[in-house]
Order: structure tokens, then sequence, then C-alpha cells
């Protein structure tokens, strides 16, 4: 009978991530790790629409539903320079606004229904087999597209990294003499276009990670991060 009162749950609407990501962008050490800052360039912005995926396997990923201002903006990616594991890509970020952030909100695909999370721990992302995560505006995907395309009718039996992209990260390589050395980062031009699209090493490789929007205490979007899941983690990570 009293059960008819009960007043009825709040349906989500938001997901927050369970980290502060100020706390990387403020400090130089985080859990007793050496933080640094690498700057990749600006990555340009003409339709709002923004792709986060692994641009080498799955090009292709529907954009993020929130657009934002178009514009061109600054990627940073945060370093740890971990004792047992080496550099580790452990936040991109693209950045809207010096603003800081107030929270962190899970950025969703119009495919994603938050109502399936039902774990606190629980979280779309997208997926990584290439061990590279990315940005591009949707406008910049479709050109990618095109070049993966003409690039493999040009070369049937061959491979967009090995005979292409192998070349474009090495540029970026922090010692260009030493073999090993073949680069973390590309911020890549697409031929014949004014359009670029970036790829950057996915924290510990393939798998699974989410990206944020960061808010400002006006409700602006002031940023959108990749957690590649090497700081900050969840307590029963």
């Amino acid at each position: 009978m009293f059960g008819l009162f009960k007043k009825k749950a709040e349906k989500k609407t938001e997901i927050l991530s369970h980290a502060d990501y100020n706390i990387i962008f403020e400090n130089q050490i985080v859990e007793d790790t050496p933080i640094e800052l690498l700057k990749i360039g600006n990555l340009k912005i003409p339709s709002g629409r923004i792709v986060v995926c692994d641009p080498l396997v799955y090009s292709d990923t529907p954009p993020l539903s929130r657009t934002v201002k178009p514009g061109e903006y600054p990627i940073k990616i945060y370093i740890a320079k971990t004792k047992s594991s080496g550099n580790r890509y452990a936040i991109a970020k693209l950045e809207f606004s010096e603003e800081k952030a107030e929270k962190w909100v899970m950025a969703l695909r119009d495919i994603d229904d938050i109502t399936e999370l039902t774990d606190d721990n629980d979280y779309f992302g997208f997926p990584v087999d290439a061990g590279l995560g990315g940005f591009y505006d949707y406008e910049s995907g479709i050109e990618y597209q095109k070049f993966e395309k003409d690039f493999m009718n040009q070369n049937p039996d061959g491979n967009i990294y090995d005979d292409f992209f192998a070349a474009e990260f090495k540029k970026n390589a922090v010692d260009q003499d030493d073999p090993n050395d073949i680069g973390d980062w590309i911020n890549f031009q697409l031929p014949n276009s004014e359009l670029n699209i970036t790829m950057f090493h996915s924290g510990y490789g393939d798998g699974l990670y989410p990206a944020y929007w960061g808010i400002n205490k006006n409700g602006k979007i002031v940023s959108l991060v990749i957690d590649f899941l090497v700081l900050l983690l969840p307590e029963d990570e």
C-alpha cells in the first residue's frame, strides 16, 4: 500500500567521471608519478561535431552528440612518466577555453543509452585496436576516409600505417637517431585540404577508453578529454 507513494527515481541525464582531471592539469606529480605536458598543435573544427576514436581502425566512428563552436583549438597530452612502464599518455585534452572545468560529463554518441550503465564504474568509450586514439572533426573524418580508400585502391597489398603513417609518426620522434623511437603522435594535414586529424598513443595500448566533456561553473563546455586509464583510477580497479 505504502509503496504506491514512493517517489519515482529520477532518470539519469548525465554520467560524471570518477576523477577530477584538474589534479593532473595542475600538478607536476600525481600519485608519485611525474607529469609532462606535450602540446601537439591545433585541431581545426569546422563543423563543431567531434569524433573520438582509433583512427587507424575505426575511422567511420560517428561523432559525439554534443557540439562545440567551430574554430581551431589546441590539443594537449599529459604524459605519466611511470617507474615500471615508462612514459604513458594518460590524458589527451582538446581545449576550447582556458576556463576551469567544475565537472566532467561522459561524452556520448546518439547510439549510447546511459540507462544501460548499471554499475558505478560502467562507461561508454571507444575501442582501440591499433594502440592509438585521436580527435578530429566530422568533416575531417569524411575526407580522411576518402584518403584511406584512395590509398588502399592504389596499394591493394599495402598497409596504411607501415607504408605511410609510420614515416609521419617518425617525424615527431624525440630522438630521430634512435631506431626504437618511432614517434608517439601526429597532427596530420589531409592532402589537398586545410583539414587535419590527430593520432596519439593510447595509455597502455588496446582497450576501451572513455571521453568526458569538461563543463565550467556556468554550464559551458571548456574541454574534451580522453582518459587513457593510467592515473586516478577508481579504487576497485
